[in-house]
């Protein structure tokens, strides 16, 4: 007996951590990711940020492959503005969407009106799903993660993990196998057209340094596997602090 006790515990041993390692493989992946994209230090300078992307869209109605500029700028976790710049109708046309804390507006062509409550909770959501984008979010309380499937993104192996967090819709991350870093985002959001949830990935490629920070430099977005922008990333600033005027009501 003693004999077969000796010969089973390697045995035992080994599935315990095999299964230890299998629980800690995604926050492993994350831990990789940060270290990939500069460390915890450098990815900080995502919380506090400017950038202007340049590209197409097929959002335009009878329009598709339209010229398209989108600039973000946020405060994480709780301020957010994003404006986009297109042709419609043969107008020049400029959208603003902006939320501080429980608050919001939008602008449209000059035209200022608060965001309905419906719209400025699926801003909060669409927010949050891209805030996971920064990585360290990842790591704080209530945050579930588990593994997902290998899959590939653009040709390239890459390795997933599942986000769960109360309150807040599924999201799926993609890292690239090779190297850690962040190639592909998946979540549902609503469709401002049919109000149904829709899937909607975002990949991301082309990572070039920026004062310490591996960024991407191309984005592509889809939806239901419909491509709806394709850009480039033409300018990126880090922040220490932005005013509070920045995110204000016009």
């Amino acid at each position: 007996m003693r004999k077969t006790s000796i010969l089973f515990a390697p045995w035992s041993l080994f599935v315990s951590a095999a299964l230890a390692f299998g629980q800690d493989k995604p926050r492993a992946i994350i831990e990789r990711a940060i270290q990939a994209q500069g460390g915890e230090a450098k990815i900080a300078k995502l919380r506090i940020m400017r950038i202007k992307v340049e590209g197409t869209t097929d959002l335009i109605p009878g329009k598709p492959n339209s010229p398209i500029t989108i600039e973000d700028t946020w405060q994480m976790p709780r301020r957010y503005k994003t404006s986009s710049s297109f042709q419609f109708m043969g107008n020049a046309v400029t959208q603003t969407q902006a939320m501080d804390g429980d608050t919001g507006w939008a602008q449209f062509n000059g035209q200022t009106q608060a965001l309905p409550k419906e719209a400025l909770a699926e801003m909060k959501e669409q927010k949050y799903a891209e805030d996971l984008d920064r990585l360290s979010f990842l790591n704080e309380k209530g945050i579930e993660l588990s593994a997902l499937d290998e899959t590939k993104v653009d040709g390239k192996p890459a390795v997933g993990v599942l986000v769960k967090s109360k309150g807040h819709r599924d999201v799926k991350l993609f890292f690239d196998k090779s190297n850690g870093l962040l190639v592909r985002r998946q979540q549902n959001v609503l469709d401002p057209t049919s109000g149904k949830e829709v899937s909607q990935e975002v990949v991301f490629s082309d990572f070039q340094d920026k004062d310490g920070v591996k960024h991407y430099r191309k984005i592509a977005a889809f939806r239901d596997g419909k491509k709806i922008i394709d850009a480039k990333v033409s300018e990126l600033e880090f922040f220490d602090k932005l005013e509070d005027k920045v995110f204000a009501r016009p």
